[in-house]
């Protein structure tokens, strides 16, 4: 964490000629963590990012005057968010609703406002290393209403900022303004790190996502449950249209293998627009249009309670990723250097092996339509037979009796009825779907 009061324990250098700057401040307006500062050989004026978040990767520096950039590893969606938000300040007034659990002069300030949902449940993750590690200081949350239910029990103060997570990357005078009384009105004042990344060893996700709402009856009696993770501005398939279809097949298909499944849809969308057809199976379909704190904490329900969550590559697949017991993600091209940023995992996941086991990535083309729902349950299917086995089967290097285990294993209804699909092939043995594998990969390379 980094001193930001009663002084500033950071040393920022002109992009021009090297210089030490002088006269640091603080300024806090929304997303952005910023020295304003100047340099004593050129007089030129700057905005410095201070090394928080994102920018402890690829900082970037403002000069006020001309509002040029200076931008060492070209990371332009960070860097061209900073001169936008500096040019274009909102005038609106945004005053935090403050929920104050105890008095602290002494305080450390987790800054959880982005423009993407994924960046500031990532930064709110960081809570905790200061909630078990730096008890001799209040931790204050500056956080978007969308994710207040999700801070754990322990800070001393949530800042509820009543702005959408899209906005977060503006420039909010009044915020700015109101976070710097806030600074100076304490003894001492730290800034997080809020690490885009975090360790699982640094955060337990049962604090955060804490008194779910009890769905047992719902489920009770049935299993599998295969959750998907919907959304519709990154799809399986060229269009919506063809996202429902295969998410329709894919729901057929493992209804096929388990009979006994029940299928579950969170997530924003229209669920009229891509309707499922029930078939023998059940199926819960939760997607809805607006955000709303209690369908959050009944989609991490089922989350938690789901044996793998399926779903296309982004921030929708953080917590279900990190709740459920596996996890199959479909990584479309434009990705693939992106991928397991969006996992999560368990305090307690310190097997390799396993996260390989249960943890599954399927690559396609930009649209995966590429990707076919035959693939997906195979995975599904695997991962609910043989990676179970292996998992168990790995522990005996570690003196774990497995002789206790393996047979009610295998003899599970679930074991069984994956391991046929596996065995038979049932879905890629036909010449249907050999063609329709053809069809896809032929498809794909005029992507």
């Amino acid at each position: 964490m980094l001193r930001i009061h009663p002084k500033l324990d950071y040393k920022a250098y002109c992009p021009l000629d090297g210089s030490e700057l002088h006269n640091l401040k603080v300024l806090i307006p929304g997303m952005r963590c910023l020295a304003d500062a100047y340099c004593p050989v050129c007089s030129k004026n700057y905005l410095v990012d201070l090394p928080v978040g994102q920018a402890l990767w690829s900082p970037t520096i403002l000069d006020k005057a001309s509002a040029e950039i200076y931008d060492l590893l070209n990371i332009d969606w960070f860097s061209s968010l900073l001169k936008k938000s500096f040019l274009n300040p909102s005038n609106e007034e945004i005053k935090p609703i403050v929920h104050k659990y105890c008095e602290a002069d002494r305080i450390v300030i987790v800054d959880c406002l982005d423009f993407l949902y994924g960046h500031s449940l990532l930064k709110l993750l960081n809570v905790q290393r200061y909630l078990d590690h730096h008890t001799d200081l209040g931790c204050c949350v500056l956080v978007p209403t969308q994710l207040v239910h999700l801070v754990p029990e322990g800070v001393a103060e949530i800042w509820e900022v009543p702005i959408s997570i899209k906005d977060g990357w503006k420039w909010y005078t009044s915020l700015q303004i109101w976070i710097a009384d806030q600074i100076a009105a304490r003894k001492e004042c730290y800034l997080s790190r809020a690490y885009s990344h975090p360790h699982q060893q640094y955060y337990d996700l049962k604090r955060f996502t804490k008194e779910l709402p009890d769905i047992s009856e719902n489920i009770t009696g049935k299993s599998p449950v295969v959750l998907f993770s919907y959304r519709e501005d990154r799809l399986w398939g060229r269009n919506l249209k063809a996202q429902g279809r295969n998410i329709q097949k894919l729901y057929d298909k493992l209804s096929k293998v388990f009979p006994n499944l029940v299928f579950i849809l969170v997530g924003f969308g229209d669920k009229e627009k891509t309707k499922i057809k029930l078939n023998d199976t059940s199926i819960i379909d939760l997607r809805t249009n607006k955000f709303s704190r209690e369908d959050d904490r009944l989609w991490m329900a089922y989350m938690k309670a789901a044996d793998c969550s399926v779903g296309v590559h982004g921030s929708n697949m953080l917590l279900p990723s990190g709740l459920s017991r596996a996890v199959v993600e479909l990584v479309p091209r434009s990705r693939i250097g992106n991928t397991v940023q969006d996992f999560l995992f368990q305090i307690d996941d310190n097997d390799n092996r396993d996260a390989l086991l249960f943890k599954r990535l399927i690559y396609g083309n930009e649209s995966l339509q590429s990707v076919l729902p035959s693939s997906v349950v195979d995975l599904v299917t695997c991962l609910m037979s043989l990676s179970k086995a292996n998992s168990v089967w790995f522990r005996a290097s570690e003196g774990v009796d497995v002789s206790e285990i393996r047979t009610p294993l295998h003899q599970s209804s679930i074991y069984q009825s994956a391991s046929l699909n596996l065995r038979n092939k049932l879905y890629d043995s036909n010449l249907k779907s050999k063609v329709v594998g053809i069809i896809y990969s032929s498809l794909a390379l005029l992507d």
